[in-house]
């Protein structure tokens, strides 16, 4: 039987505040993404590698953090493993790639045989131009750089009742009973997006709010009070609203002081669903914030991704 592959990708942020790793990190994003979107003048692209490079290295270390996202995407790469030995027997070999650091995506197909069907699984929870459309560019320049005999398909989103109805389970399974009740606000929070970016792209804000609504609709009633925030950055206009800080400003004004933090709109922990929404939650010493893992290696996950191989 011929052998079959799936290929997990995800941006492969780096695992410490290394400078020289934060700065590799930095500058692809910015030549691979940020201006593809954005109008940045080719000279700046230095300077703003430099700058977002030391801002990186100075929180992780002020936090003395370091980014489990690595071994949890091999983690993730094993639960797929897994789901595929029971509902798709066959040889299979399942990798890990990244958008913006070694082994990159490309390269990986490239040094998958021609003759073998390969599947790019996104493992982000929407799709956009800064997501899945990353993972169909660069499938589409390894195929074209070197062609293949068997195809490469990149698999789509998840839809998002499917996702909602896994993450509201994680969640609910996370917190136990104890977690749950009216006294208790659920604090929502995504990567958030320019609401007007200076070309016309598809920013994910539609879908993600589409998946905010859905997981809402599900724990409504589980919970006093139920709110989404973004995680937003700080230049380039106006941002997504409300921001993580208003978000939690609302809560402590409406009375609760228990609050359960998901970062719903990733389907791994990083720096900026770990990080990012503790440090806005040490500005609200009044709250007692507990914070909840992404699905990471959950096996609904991985099912419903083998899901979309088999289908």
């Amino acid at each position: 039987m011929t052998m079959q592959h799936v290929v997990l990708v995800t941006y492969g942020e780096p695992p410490s505040p290394s400078f020289s790793d934060q700065l590799v990190y930095s500058w692809r994003i910015l030549q691979g993404l940020t201006r593809s979107v954005a109008d940045i003048p080719q000279p700046a692209i230095p300077f703003i590698a430099l700058s977002r490079a030391r801002g990186r290295r100075s929180m992780w270390r002020a936090s003395d953090y370091t980014s489990p996202l690595e071994p949890i995407t091999h983690a993730q790469a094993a639960a797929v493993r897994a789901a595929l030995a029971q509902q798709e027997p066959g040889p299979w070999t399942v990798h890990v790639a990244y958008e913006f650091r070694r082994p990159l995506m490309e390269d990986v197909l490239r040094a998958i045989p021609g003759h073998e069907p390969v599947w790019v699984a996104p493992m982000y929870a929407t799709d956009s131009a800064f997501t899945h459309e990353l993972s169909r560019q660069a499938a589409a320049a390894a195929t074209t750089r070197s062609p293949r005999g068997a195809p490469v398909r990149v698999l789509q989103a998840l839809e998002v009742d499917q996702l909602a109805d896994i993450s509201a389970a994680h969640l609910l399974r996370e917190l136990g009973e104890a977690g749950i009740g009216p006294d208790t606000a659920l604090v929502l929070a995504a990567h958030g997006t320019l609401l007007e970016p200076s070309r016309r792209i598809d920013t994910g804000r539609c879908a993600t709010e589409r998946l905010y609504g859905a997981i809402r609709k599900r724990l409504s009633t589980r919970f006093g009070l139920v709110l989404n925030g973004w995680l937003n950055h700080t230049r380039g206009g106006r941002w997504t609203e409300p921001p993580i800080e208003e978000t939690l400003k609302r809560v402590s004004d409406a009375g609760f002081t228990n609050v359960v933090y998901y970062p719903y709109g990733f389907l791994a922990d990083n720096a900026e669903s770990q990080l990012e929404g503790r440090l806005a939650a040490a500005a609200r010493p009044e709250l007692r914030v507990r914070f909840l893992p992404c699905l990471n290696d959950s096996a609904e996950l991985a099912k419903a991704l083998v899901g979309q191989v088999a289908g």
